[in-house]
């Protein structure tokens, strides 16, 4: 091999290399902070779903309940059972424990 041939098997420095390597390797950084990131989102908005859920259904439990509180009959048998109250001339029985 003569000495040119020599120099050319050889690599030199070479800075466009240099720049395409550190942007390639700084492009994976921010597409795997970003991947990363876009995971917690998705997982923090199907914590706040399943929360959301759970709101609705206690709000359509206690919408059932209002609308429940609304009628004599509900109303007379809580009177009755809870607060032990009764229509005058009954008597009231308490079982014993």
């Amino acid at each position: 091999m003569c000495m040119s041939q020599k120099r050319r098997a050889r690599r030199r420095f070479s800075w466009f290399r240099l720049g395409i390597l550190v942007m390639a390797g700084y492009f994976c950084y921010v597409f795997i902070g970003q991947q990363t990131e876009l995971a917690r989102i998705r997982q923090e908005t199907e914590t706040v779903k399943s929360r959301m859920n759970e709101a609705v259904e206690t709000n359509n439990n206690l919408t059932a309940e209002k609308e429940k509180l609304s009628t004599a009959a509900y109303i007379e048998k809580v009177a009755r059972e809870q607060l032990g109250l009764v229509k005058p001339g009954e008597v009231p029985y308490i079982p014993s424990r």
